[in-house]
């Protein structure tokens, strides 16, 4: 990857390799560990037990999904 920045004619350049593959995934999967307890958490201050019943239920849902698809 190059970066280039040009300002009142001096120009600056970085290159650097892209991240592999395993760090991105894994970056990824904790920004949405993180998003998916934040939103946990709205909704139980929200809605009390009944939003985390349904959140429980989808959760269960969607990971059956991902784990039969993958």
């Amino acid at each position: 990857m190059k970066i280039k920045f040009e300002h009142n004619g001096t120009a600056f350049e970085y290159q650097t390799r892209p991240m592999r593959k395993s760090y991105f995934r894994a970056l990824c999967g904790l920004a949405a560990g993180g998003l998916y307890a934040g939103l946990t958490l709205g909704i139980a201050a929200l809605c009390g037990l009944p939003g985390l019943i349904v959140v429980g239920v989808v959760s269960f849902f969607v990971s059956m999904l991902v784990i039969l698809t993958d």
